[in-house]
């Protein structure tokens, strides 16, 4: 991989420390974090098929581990789109 794209899986179990209620919310704060953690930026944007992933089963269920690619973009913008076999099921489905 180039050092502009990275897969990377993330454990989300600290967002059910959280209330029921805030757990998806947490969760998409942790993937924010960990995202420019790793590509050493400011600003992350999330893509729609994540934050979809995150809500998939309710906000009170998030999933507890996600894979994610993070790519940094010529602004320095880190973007955080969907990865592993996620990514391939829901390109099946449409």
């Amino acid at each position: 991989m180039s050092q502009r794209r990275k897969e990377v899986t993330l454990n989300l179990r600290d967002a059910y420390k959280a209330p029921k209620l805030r757990r998806a919310r947490r969760a998409l704060n942790i993937i924010q974090k960990k995202a420019a953690r790793i590509a050493k930026a400011e600003r992350v944007k999330i893509s729609e098929e994540v934050a979809r992933l995150i809500h998939s089963r309710s906000i009170e269920r998030p999933p507890r581990k996600v894979t994610i690619i993070v790519e940094k973009d010529e602004e320095g913008e880190a973007i955080v789109k969907l990865g592993g076999e996620a990514a391939a099921e829901q390109g099946a489905e449409q």
